[in-house]
């Protein structure tokens, strides 16, 4: 008679979870992205990211912090240097 183990289960979906083709989840995200833009324009991945923004806020209303504002602002002006040609492309 079967009888069912809740460690097994677990264990069992945390190796499927693990053992998953991550380069491949990452391809079929990108491509989905992409097609959604394709579609739907660049204004729908704003205003999905608005949307992401906004479930953020209400599980954290003391998001963004000065720190995390400081670092999104240091990450634009690394891409603005870039852009512009001011700096290294392949630097992060």
């Amino acid at each position: 008679m079967w009888r069912y183990d809740e460690d097994t289960v677990i264990t069992r979906g945390l190796r499927s979870f693990l053992d998953r083709d991550w380069a491949a989840v990452r391809d079929a995200k990108d491509a989905y992205w992409a097609e959604v833009t394709r579609l739907r324009g660049p204004l729908e991945a704003l205003r999905i990211a608005d949307e992401l923004r906004r479930q953020v806020q209400q599980l954290r209303p003391d998001w963004p912090s000065a720190e995390d504002r400081a670092a999104d602002f240091d990450a634009h002006l690394g891409l603005w240097e870039r852009l512009r040609g001011g700096g290294d492309p392949g630097r992060r």
